[in-house]
């Protein structure tokens, strides 16, 4: 996972749920606006947590528990952000009082979208240097806000988080969340399934014999009409690599019942593995608005590059 200022960075297969959190950090720029009078200090440098950067360990625990201004808020992430990105392990004091202090949820007056932008960027931070020994309070926290908090970003963002801390937890630990993220894929109203089934496909190998396949999930959820449209967008991602989606993604692509943004989904993967016949589907579904021409003349594009032997180039998701 690459990380990066703004945060946690995933792959394409949920790039629908891109939009809520960067709504999130949106409201974190729009602090500025209405935030009391910065005080001018520069964000204190990462060192290690023993030495200079346990006064920035400090200014976050301050800013988790009682707030700040814009400016000492962006100093405390900036801080997180930097010691994420340089491997500063942060010490067994300072984990436990950030995991606490991000599990109790954000002080009086504290917009979401900074909170958001803060939890996300102490969770990157914790995962530097974590010894297995410590993940339980960690993982506990991050399974609580996954399970049902109210703010659905970070529900998502606890998902992501657990998925990045996975492979390192202990086996009832791992049969546990494999139990909870089921729960989610089963739950027709989830929010989360998305995410929920991204994660599914990258433990499938550790799913009990008989388990249903990634690939399964992936087309019941992208099929059903009863999901939440962004679930389907992302179960059809999920499923991108696999030529085995293609007959829904046509089917899809060609039903203008449909919502255009889950139709520009479905051309995008027509677009992956399609081949001759797929000429006159992206062609048609391209003139009938200029919303699915984005997906669908880039697919088109990419079959006959394929056809003429020539490398297509990478289909962004939609």
């Amino acid at each position: 996972m690459r990380i990066e200022r703004r945060g946690l960075l995933w792959s394409g297969c949920v790039a629908a749920f891109c939009a809520a959190a960067l709504l999130a950090l949106w409201k974190m720029d729009r602090l500025a606006e209405t935030a009391a009078p910065e005080t001018g200090a520069r964000p204190p440098k990462p060192g290690n947590a023993g030495g200079r950067g346990s006064a920035g360990v400090a200014q976050v625990l301050a800013v988790c528990n009682r707030g700040g201004s814009a400016r000492q808020i962006q100093q405390a992430i900036e801080f997180l952000d930097t010691a994420a990105r340089t491997r500063m392990p942060l010490g067994a004091g300072p984990r436990q009082a950030l995991t606490g202090a991000i599990g109790r949820g954000p002080p009086a007056g504290m917009a979401e979208g900074a909170w958001a932008h803060l939890f996300n960027s102490a969770c990157n931070a914790l995962a530097v240097g974590r010894r297995p020994a410590a993940e339980g309070p960690l993982l506990g926290m991050l399974e609580g806000i996954a399970r049902g908090d109210r703010r659905l970003v970070l529900r998502l963002y606890a998902l992501q988080h657990l998925g990045r801390h996975y492979p390192g937890a202990d086996p009832a630990a791992q049969r546990r969340l494999r139990g909870m993220v089921q729960a989610m894929l089963a739950d027709p109203d989830s929010p989360v399934a998305g995410t929920a089934l991204v994660l599914w496909r990258e433990w499938q190998e550790d799913a009990p014999p008989g388990a249903v396949s990634a690939l399964e999930r992936s087309r019941a959820m992208a099929a059903d009409p009863a999901r939440p449209v962004d679930v389907r967008v992302t179960a059809l991602h999920a499923a991108g690599d696999d030529p085995g989606v293609l007959d829904l993604a046509r089917a899809i692509a060609r039903d203008r019942a449909q919502p255009v943004i889950l139709r520009k989904a479905a051309l995008n993967l027509v677009g992956r593995h399609g081949g001759r016949g797929d000429r006159a589907l992206l062609r048609e579904c391209s003139r009938q608005s200029a919303r699915l021409a984005q997906a669908g003349g880039p697919a088109a594009r990419a079959v006959e590059d394929r056809l003429a032997g020539v490398p297509p180039p990478v289909l962004h998701p939609y």
